[in-house]
């Protein structure tokens, strides 16, 4: 399966929507290209750009357009869609007819972009928009075509972003190594540290022409195809500028005039600095898509009509089709028993612990887990992208596209600052010339206006406070992963806790012991584990965790009733653990002085586990996932700072409301399945909310990605963690706390940054345009700019130790 969404097919006459991954955008200008490119394709509604997913979602009109059209204007605007591949097999590809019927049989499937067929290997590469097309479409199409394809390779999917990212980084390294002796040049001149020979000419042209025309490349390249296409954005000034720096550089080393080389060259380094750290953060985006796809395992086995199991890729699985599930299986799609009992873990659905036994009729889930000893046999009843995991990925999807307000203004203040600086730039060499005749000192005046408007300051305004806010976060156990997430804590006004694994420890423990009659604590916890001592049940390990110190006993001949309990013989008498459904079925009876209180026990939420010996109740094991030691000092500390709480699970009501009770919270949302806990969160933001949804399962990455900030606990899910801005890294509830307290104080400083650098624009491009400012004044002005905002930056170290303690933020 792709890792993006496909395109929503509509009923008649309504729009639908695609989701398209763009390369090649760079700031906020390109945004706004690329989304006026797609609203110009006739039968499009809407588009929608995010730059930092650097996806397009599409909503339009099948019956006017097509996903080719969108590919050819976004390829216009100087843009790409990606595509992926998958080679398959198709026998007779060696005769004519048959290519030309593969051929267009895939060109068909909606989002293929290429279909080439080798009939020497008898193979047929087939091409499609990253996200829309899917191969199972593909292989559905060439078997209605009357072909029998089957796939060849393993459907290992590139990397778009690691790759990306490892590009940023090399173009970094390669442009700070010919940089440095620039910088070695700027300290001979100004503190007469270093060689003499640093100050040569020829060799800053050497160094600073490597930088600007192999790493800085890239700017003039993109600048380039903006301006072709009446587009102008930040490639555009920092081309401008660089490009200006070195030319007038280039000719000062034959007319023996001023230098700028390192302007240019420093320029182009911290950009690179800021590309590589945004290539990083972007790879993260599509992590949580991955984790929750590898759930699904590659290959499953289909049961023949004659009984015969064939293991075949999971996206050539059909409707209808009988799959076998053994013991461990991932279960590859949404279907329902038909043959046998499983015993499965849906804790990816419910972050509940408990199994759940499936007997014929009953529906299971892709993605969950079968953890019986024997296997069943289902029948698929939703394929690929129609079951519960792919709308899960959708949810996420979905809640991860949509802008954050701190995004909206910088696209608004880079869409007008950028023409604005040109203007001023054109207007400054232009009226100079005219009045004072000498076009040379036009031209410094324009390159000054340029250099010193450069957006390093506005660019690192942001970055440096992030990174160290999110510094100071890390040593306090809170990880941010980017700018937005630190903006949208500063605002929070409810947070909405998941229970299992957040306000509890996440797994059920021996609460107390119940002996009937005189049977000693030891003997009924010794009995109870000796069996369960061979079982992964989450019930089964907390009663071994907590007869680790026990006598060990010897019972024989153990069984699992699936879904009731255990069973074994000692002494030659049968000894059951489990339910009051195993009980029963065993002939025992519970007393009514102890089936009471521990019926009242069972009502609250508890599981109470019996243990008999032959027809006589020995005693009972209340189990429960214990609530962590913080909680409800957490929970009063978000009350006192006018925060409102909310319990969202999916838990049990009678479970959940003992929870709540027992930490302080008045509001419980119990019973709630992964797409409740988003529609929750969708309908409080509706109503002018900013909420934070701390969650641990991969039950809660729809709601994780639904909420202004999704807050996971690292000890829980790898979907979790990928798909939330802000990770816990301790498992206390106290460090939402500190979540929120690092946010504020961050986010204060990026607009104390923010004022600085605009102030700073401000006032330098004026000077620069009148000519009080030469290039090379204005290149130490723009980085006195970027020094002062880095330091500003760092005064938030000192403000944040002052909070570091857990107690100062109580």
């Amino acid at each position: 399966m792709a890792e993006a969404m496909t395109v929503r097919t509509p009923a008649p006459n309504q729009a639908a929507e695609i989701q398209l991954e763009i390369a090649g955008m760079t700031c906020a200008s390109c945004v706004a290209h690329v989304e006026k490119a797609l609203q110009k394709v006739p039968g499009v509604e809407t588009a929608n750009v995010n730059l930092a997913l650097e996806k397009a979602r599409v909503s339009f009109k099948p019956t006017e357009t097509g996903t080719a059209d969108f590919v050819l204007a976004v390829s216009q605007a100087g843009y790409a869609v990606r595509t992926e591949s998958r080679v398959l097999a198709v026998p007779g590809l060696e005769e004519a007819p048959v290519r030309d019927r593969a051929e267009r049989a895939a060109q068909t499937v909606a989002g293929v972009v290429r279909a080439h067929s080798n009939p020497a290997k008898g193979t047929l590469t087939v091409a499609w928009i990253r996200g829309v097309g899917e191969v199972g479409a593909v292989l559905d199409a060439l078997r209605q075509a009357g072909l029998s394809p089957s796939l060849l390779d393993d459907g290992a999917v590139v990397d778009v972003r690691a790759q990306e990212a490892r590009e940023a980084q090399r173009r970094l390294a390669l442009s700070v190594l010919f940089t440095l002796p620039l910088w070695a040049a700027m300290g001979r001149m100004f503190f007469g540290v270093g060689p003499l020979w640093f100050t040569n000419p020829w060799m800053q042209f050497v160094s600073a022409t490597v930088v600007q025309w192999g790493p800085g490349y890239s700017f003039t390249r993109r600048a380039w195809l903006n301006v072709r296409h009446g587009n102008a954005n930040m490639d555009v000034l920092v081309a401008a500028g660089t490009l200006a720096a070195w030319g007038v550089s280039v000719y000062g080393v034959f007319a023996h005039a001023p230098l700028y080389f390192d302007t240019a060259a420093t320029v182009i380094t911290l950009i690179l600095v800021g590309k590589y750290l945004e290539a990083v953060a972007k790879g993260k985006t599509s992590e949580a898509i991955r984790q929750l796809l590898a759930l699904r395992p590659k290959t499953t086995r289909v049961v023949g009509p004659t009984g015969h199991v064939t293991e075949v890729s999971v996206e050539a699985v059909t409707v209808g089709q009988i799959l076998e599930i053994r013991p461990g299986d991932h279960i590859p799609v949404d279907g329902q028993v038909v043959r046998g009992q499983g015993l499965v873990d849906e804790s990816m659905l419910t972050g509940e612990p408990d199994l759940q036994t499936k007997t014929a009729a009953q529906t299971v889930s892709a993605g969950t887990v079968h953890r019986g000893d024997r296997a069943f046999q289902m029948a698929a009843t939703r394929v690929g992208r129609d079951t519960v995991l792919a709308h899960i990925v959708d949810a996420v999807e979905e809640a991860q596209a949509a802008k954050a307000p701190i995004q909206q203004f910088a696209d608004r203040v880079a869409n007008v600052f950028v023409p604005i600086v040109l203007g001023i730039a054109v207007v400054t060499f232009v009226g100079t010339g005219v009045v004072t005749g000498d076009y040379r000192a036009a031209l410094l005046r324009a390159v000054a206006v340029l250099v010193v408007a450069c957006p390093c300051s506005l660019g690192l305004a942001t970055p440096t406070a992030v990174m160290v806010g999110s510094g100071i976060g890390a040593r306090l156990g809170v990880l941010f992963r980017n700018g937005e997430a630190l903006e949208r804590v500063a605002k929070v006004d409810m947070v909405a806790l998941d229970k299992t694994g957040t306000i509890t420890e996440g797994h059920p423990d021996v609460e107390r012991i119940v002996p009937h009659g005189t049977v000693p604590e030891a003997r009924v916890l010794g009995m109870a584990a000796a069996l369960e001592r061979s079982s992964s049940h989450p019930l089964a390990r907390a009663i071994l965790r907590a007869a680790e110190a026990a006598e060990p006993m010897e019972i024989e001949d153990v069984y699992m009733e699936e879904g009731q309990g255990m069973v074994g013989f000692l002494d030659g008498e049968t000894v059951v653990l489990g339910n009051g459904k195993l009980l029963a079925a065993y002939g025992v009876s519970v007393p009514e002085a102890l089936a009471t209180p521990l019926e009242a026990e069972a009502q609250a939420g508890r599981t109470v586990v019996w243990l008999a010996q032959h027809d006589t109740v020995l005693g009972a094991l209340v189990i429960a996932d214990r609530i962590r030691a913080d909680a409800r000092t957490t929970i009063a500390a978000l009350a006192a700072r006018g925060i409102r709480t909310v319990m969202l699970t999916g838990d049990r009501r009678a479970t959940a409301e003992r929870v709540a009770h027992e930490v302080g919270i008045a509001d419980v949302r119990a019973e709630l399945s992964p797409h409740d806990k988003a529609a929750f969160i969708a309908s409080a933001e509706a109503k002018g909310r900013s909420v934070a949804m701390v969650g641990d399962g991969i039950n809660d990455a729809p709601a994780l990605a639904r909420a202004s900030v999704g807050m996971a606990v690292a000890s829980g899910s790898d979907v979790a963690t990928e798909t939330a801005e802000v990770t816990l890294m301790r498992s206390e509830v106290g460090a939402v706390l500190q979540a929120l307290a690092v946010g504020q104080k961050t986010i204060g400083k990026v607009r104390q940054n923010l004022f600085w650098a605009l102030f700073y624009n401000v006032l330098m491009i004026p000077l620069a345009a009148f000519g009080v400012l030469s290039p090379m004044i204005a290149g130490a002005a723009m980085a006195f700019s970027s020094v002062t905002v880095v330091t500003n930056s760092l005064l938030l170290n000192w403000t944040l130790r002052r909070m570091a303690s857990w107690n100062a933020l109580r």
